[in-house]
């Protein structure tokens, strides 16, 4: 593709030039040099672009990365490959200019950071905008590259609150002798709120309630494959499966703690699962909650949720896990009352089990659901019995 034929490498062309052409993670350096990362000596760049295969598509990108629009989380794999395994995962320039921006970040030079603009790409030629992005948290971690396991970084974005970015600010970023100039003039209120320490995410649906197709995985996609194989499960088998599945959650929420016990499948009330989570410091506060898993194929109703607020005692949270999706009147209730609870359906649990590492060349880890479903026929608690004696 030729330059002048790519509206987003125009778009931020500037007498220092534009972007790269190549996948990846992309980026543009200040023409003045700008921020340098003290324990690397690794220039920051003036802006970031990261662009994603669209997660509706058919089948998945190799490093799995997951758009969450409900809670205005991207977590994104980085750049390393194992056809360069010589190289070690800060070797590849898109990660060691990720890890560098990470260290300003946790030095508090956030006056310093640069923002991120994040694609998705339903088909060659095309982008969509998902949004502006600013940088929460990176950590290390293993992906599969072909079927081969790498080292590799993996990247929480959240989606910031604007759903306009001015193109003469990222020009400016490139060209002014200092990126904080820059932001003082032309940064959107949003930005100038993150460089002070506060990330206002943006409310994706400007309402809760979603449709089928936002709740389950589009039809031949991997995604699909993966709930099917989900689905597969018995009754016994998924209870089980979502125990481990949320058992996986401080491995995506940083700082959760939690515990969940798995009830007994007689006299168990109604109820699948209980257990607590607990926020990290400051708040340092303990929310019960009680769960149901059901592996259905259809809409779940209003009544086979409301089975499970009727239950729930004072200051309890409620978490329903289904392999199909909720009705319209059935999320329009639960919005409507104020019930809490957390409706997940098929493609959420998808996204988890992506976000947590539970997925592998397509299908479940064969060794993480061996350990989910090690105790399916284990002895399993009272659904009654109360969290906060432990």
């Amino acid at each position: 593709m030729k330059f002048e034929d790519d509206e987003l490498l125009r778009w931020l062309n500037t007498s220092a030039g534009s972007i790269s052409n190549s996948g990846g993670i992309r980026f543009k350096d200040p023409a003045s040099g700008g921020p340098v990362d003290p324990e690397t000596g690794r220039a920051v760049p003036a802006f970031f672009v990261l662009t994603t295969r669209d997660m509706s598509g058919q089948h998945h990108n190799p490093w799995d990365d997951v758009v969450d629009e409900v809670s205005g989380n991207i977590y994104y794999w980085g750049d390393a490959k194992f056809s360069a395994r010589a190289k070690l995962f800060n070797q590849f320039l898109g990660n060691a200019r990720i890890e560098a921006t990470n260290n300003l970040r946790l030095s508090g030079r956030l006056d310093e950071m640069p923002p991120i603009l994040h694609f998705s790409r339903p088909k060659a030629g095309f982008l969509r905008f998902n949004g502006l992005c600013a940088l929460s948290d990176v950590r290390h971690a293993w992906f599969e590259d072909e079927g081969k396991p790498i080292k590799n970084l993996r990247i929480l974005l959240s989606i910031l609150d604007t759903e306009t970015v001015p193109v003469e600010w990222l020009r400016r970023r490139v060209t002014a002798g200092d990126v904080r100039e820059a932001d003082r003039d032309y940064a959107p209120e949003v930005w100038r709120k993150v460089i002070k320490g506060k990330i206002e995410r943006r409310q994706v649906w400007s309402s809760r309630v979603r449709s089928k197709q936002q709740q389950v995985p589009v039809a031949g996609s991997d995604d699909e494959k993966i709930l099917d194989e989900v689905a597969a499960l018995t009754p016994a088998e998924f209870e089980a499966f979502t125990v481990a599945l949320i058992n996986k959650l401080p491995d995506i929420v940083p700082g959760l703690e939690h515990r969940v016990t798995r009830t007994r499948r007689t006299g168990d009330h109604g109820i699948d699962f209980f257990g607590m989570f607990k926020m990290p410091y400051p708040i340092d506060y303990e929310i019960e909650f009680l769960g149901e898993a059901k592996r259905y194929k259809t809409a779940i109703t209003p009544d086979q949720v409301s089975r499970l607020v009727a239950r729930l005692g004072r200051g309890q949270f409620g978490l329903y896990f289904t392999t199909s999706w909720y009705s319209e009147q059935t999320q329009r209730e639960i919005e409507a009352d104020r019930y809490p609870v957390r409706l997940f359906s098929g493609q959420d649990i998808v996204n988890l089990l992506r976000a947590g590492d539970c997925v592998s060349g397509g299908r479940l880890r064969a060794d993480w659901k061996q350990i989910a479903l090690a105790e399916v026929e284990g002895n399993g608690a009272d659904g009654l019995r109360p969290t906060s004696i432990w």
